[in-house]
């Protein structure tokens, strides 16, 4: 357990050296780290995605300040992702109720103050549908679920982001119209490249990936 934990946090923290975004309301950027948060959720169970993105995320806050846009706030982004997904992933139905309900808390916490641009949380409504949906074993295939897992993650850890946005950084619902677009991107490449990673390690080495995911 003790392994898995140290090697999925120094994975998330390495890839925080990687920006792939810029972030519009402070001087800093989004990191390649946003794949690795569901790959954590979708192969680690609750205890041990808490504390590998946990651990990951302190270590990116200091060996890699120029992405932590949020201070040591910032810490809170991998562990929603992380922690909210593999509730999803790994305790079904509870974990599909306690996930949705984080996501649900997040859009309500956007719309009090940001009404006037109500699209913003459209992705993340969508979310707490996947959620509900994947938490039917027999409806949903293997190869549907990883994505909607993976989705269901970096929306989590972006529903986190925006309550410290709107709240800590106090940015108004004027300046989310722009944000809208790149967050699509970003959630799309948290989605496809931790699928992708996923699906690969399927592949390459299934043993490994029955082993520590239970998939």
């Amino acid at each position: 357990m003790a392994s898995r934990i140290g090697m999925f946090g120094a994975l998330y923290a390495v890839t925080s050296f990687v920006p792939i975004s810029m972030f519009i309301g402070a001087p800093s950027f989004l990191a390649l780290n946003l794949i690795v948060t569901p790959i954590i959720a979708i192969l680690l169970p609750p205890f041990e995605a808490l504390f590998a993105s946990l651990f990951g995320g302190i270590i990116a806050f200091y060996a890699a300040p120029m992405q932590a846009m949020f201070g040591p706030y910032t810490i809170l982004l991998p562990v929603a992702g992380a922690s909210f997904g593999s509730l999803n992933r790994h305790k079904t139905k509870l974990g599909a109720s306690i996930s949705s309900l984080f996501l649900a808390i997040a859009i309500a916490a956007y719309l009090i103050k940001n009404y006037p641009f109500p699209y913003f949380i459209v992705p993340h409504s969508i979310a707490v549908l996947i959620a509900v949906l994947s938490s039917f074993k027999k409806m949903t295939p293997l190869q549907a679920k990883i994505p909607m897992y993976a989705y269901v993650s970096t929306m989590a850890e972006q529903g986190m982001m925006m309550i410290l946005a709107v709240y800590l950084l106090g940015l108004p619902w004027q300046l989310f119209s722009g944000i809208l677009p790149l967050m699509i991107y970003e959630r799309a490449i948290g989605t496809i490249g931790g699928t992708t990673i996923i699906f690969a390690l399927m592949r390459a080495i299934p043993k490994f990936f029955a082993e520590v995911s239970g998939l």
